[in-house]
């Protein structure tokens, strides 16, 4: 073979592996920025990330079906209304800690984060 062309082989493959470890490092950095995001979201103690990231699974922040069922337990048509408006409302905001307020059984609230009841109690919420 040619040496010239033994030499523009030798120069493509280099290309091609160079092309390839920029790619590689692009997707490391991408995948290591997500993963910081995605830590801090649940670190209690970190606010810098206050709505879930994309690549957080939504079912770890909504409500379940199941959670929705025992918060509407107990309660008549329009207050059960109201409180699925309001888990409705919170998360198109994607909030992960809020509150909803009912009126019957002499009224109260409900604390909610990560989808799941974290207290509840009788009379105005601790908002």
């Amino acid at each position: 073979m040619d040496s010239e062309l033994v030499q523009i082989l030798e120069m493509v493959v280099a290309l091609v592996a160079a092309i390839v470890a920029y790619w590689q490092n692009r997707q490391k950095n991408r995948a290591e920025g997500e993963t910081r995001q995605v830590v801090a979201f649940f670190d209690p103690k970190d606010e810098t990330v206050t709505a879930p990231p994309d690549v957080v699974p939504a079912r770890s922040w909504k409500m379940g079906d199941e959670t929705r069922r025992w918060v509407l337990a107990g309660h008549d048509a329009l207050n059960q209304a109201s409180l699925l408006r309001q888990v409705e409302e919170a998360e198109e905001k994607r909030l992960t800690h809020y509150y909803l307020a009912f009126q019957d059984r002499g009224g109260g609230f409900y604390e909610i984060e990560y989808g799941l009841v974290k207290g509840s109690g009788v009379g105005k919420s601790e908002k």
